[in-house]
């Protein structure tokens, strides 16, 4: 019973750990991230920077504090697809560049889990996710 009380918190933050520090990497150097997102044509990147050093921040206390978790999941994945897309994808060569864009798949798949758990919003072929459901045997391990 104790490791379903402390499991599913203490995965959402270790979960938050990467936007937090990403987050906040993003805000103390605007001008290193804004180069890489102009470097890839996009526009007003010191703007892009500094929102999504905000978002991460704001999304990873939520996930952290148990507040809005769903949203906060949600929001998160939904900034990843199109980072992965263009910052991490495997074909801009070597080993690190494969490594990179599986970590993102695996970050997307936890919060794909604690969006689909949390989020009041998911559609009805989602039901299976619901906190009363069986898939808390694999969520929040049992004792």
């Amino acid at each position: 019973m104790m490791m379903q009380r402390y499991a599913y918190p203490a995965a959402r933050v270790l979960l938050a750990g990467i936007f937090l520090f990403s987050g906040a990497n993003k805000l103390l150097d605007v001008p290193d991230t804004a180069a890489d997102i102009a470097a890839l044509g996009l526009p007003l990147p010191a703007l892009a920077t500094v929102a999504a050093g905000v978002l991460e921040l704001v999304c990873g206390v939520l996930l952290v504090l148990g507040r809005k978790t769903g949203w906060a999941a949600t929001g998160l994945l939904l900034f990843m697809v199109p980072v992965t897309a263009l910052f991490e994808h495997p074909f801009r060569g070597g080993e690190g560049a494969w490594i990179d864009f599986l970590k993102n798949l695996a970050i997307m798949g936890g919060l794909l889990l604690v969006a689909l758990k949390e989020n009041p919003l998911t559609p009805s072929w989602t039901a299976a996710y619901r906190p009363d459901d069986e898939i808390n045997d694999i969520i929040i391990l049992d004792d």
